[in-house]
This record gives structure tokens, sequence and C-alpha cells, in this order.
């Protein structure tokens, strides 16, 4: 994946600085974690993005605009945006981040493709930084779809990423937003994908009148 460049990160540095808040409190555990996500959609349109979320809740999120029209496209064609967290959410977060279950996947689940959507899920705290990636692998959940693929890169007992790789992707990407996000900066072939339609929270500043039509 194209590393974030450098007037994105100024940008995004700006922005984050801007509406930082004050420490909401609450666990150490919170405010020791730093999320950070990496998705790249392969040759299946698949959400192309970057998003960080520090120990404060505050969502920084950075993609490529495909569309050439984006409301917050910069002259490299790059879109920042950044979100905060509900509370609520960014505690489930890092409570599914630091149980067992999460603690329990392999460093990284790949199938016997060449192109593929992939998914790395970064977490850093004070005891060290562990990485999850996922490479156009099924989860277990979906491993009955047709054309699901397994792993090739684990024990036989794990040839599908357990769920809660997946429950950890779905969470960060509605309370980011960044699952909204990456869909404007290139939009899936539904047009009746539900991250087409962002809640109020998510929407963007041209997005917020009623009846706002997505960016397409």
């Amino acid at each position: 994946m194209r590393a974030i460049s450098a007037p994105l990160a100024l940008l995004t540095l700006s922005l984050l600085c801007a509406c930082h808040p004050a420490s909401r409190g609450g666990a150490s555990a919170m405010e020791d974690t730093i999320v950070e996500v990496e998705r790249d959609g392969g040759g299946d349109g698949s959400p192309v993005y970057r998003l960080r979320i520090d120990g404060n809740g505050i969502a920084l999120f950075g993609a490529r605009d495909f569309t050439g029209r984006h409301p917050l496209r910069q002259s490299t064609g790059e879109v920042a945006a950044v979100h905060q967290l509900d509370e609520a959410q960014h505690v489930a977060l890092v409570g599914l981040l630091h149980s067992q279950a999460y603690a329990a996947l392999a460093p990284r689940y790949e199938a016997a493709v060449s192109d593929g959507p992939r998914t790395t899920i970064t977490v850093s705290t004070p005891a060290g930084v562990r990485r999850v990636t996922r490479y156009a692998v099924a989860c277990l959940r979906d491993s009955r779809e047709p054309q699901a693929l397994p792993a090739t890169t684990v024990h036989a007992g794990s040839r599908f990423v357990p769920d809660v790789f997946c429950e950890a992707v779905d969470l960060i990407e509605n309370a980011s937003c960044a699952g909204y996000w990456s869909a404007q900066t290139r939009p899936p072939a539904d047009r009746d994908d539900p991250r087409l339609s962002p809640p109020p929270r998510c929407r963007l500043p041209t997005q917020r009148g009623a009846g706002a039509a997505p960016i397409l």
C-alpha cells in the first residue's frame, strides 16, 4: 500500500491538532492503545485507505480519491478526514483488541492468489506492537460463500480467519466512519450498497443537507 504523502501527513496533523480534545479519562488501556489499519482492495474494489485511531479516540483517515471530484480532495489526489469515536464504541473496540480471542490470532492469513484484498490491523501499546494481516482469506463466518478462499500459511485448524478479526474490522469501519468515507473515494459497483448512505455523524459538509446524494 502507498505510504502517506508529505502533504497529506501535514494536513492530517493540522486537523488532528485542531480537534484533539482533552483526555476523557477512563481505563489506561484505552489511552495506551493506538490502532492503525491499512486496507488494499486488490482487484475486487474493496476499500482502500489508511486509518489511525489514537488513545483519545480520534480517528485519522487518509485515502486516494478515485472519483476525481471528492470535496476534500487535495492537489495530490489524497483525501484526509478526522472523526471522534463515540466513547462506547471506543471502549468496545479496545476491549475486543485486548481480548483472548484476538490475542489468539496468527500474525498472517494468506491465500494462494496473486491479487486479492489485504487488511492489516496494527495495535501498539507500551508492551509492544502486534500486527495481524489478512490477505484474500475468508473469515469463518463467510467460509461457505462461493469463492471463499482458505489460508495456506497457517495450520489446518485455522484455514479460515477467526471471526474476531472481521468483527474488529466491522467495528473499526463503523465507529471511525472509514467504511463510509472509503466508499466515497472508491465507490462500490452496487449503487444500493449501504456504505453509500452514511449516517449523519459520518456525512461530509456537502452531504449534511436533507436527502443529500452520495459522492459517485
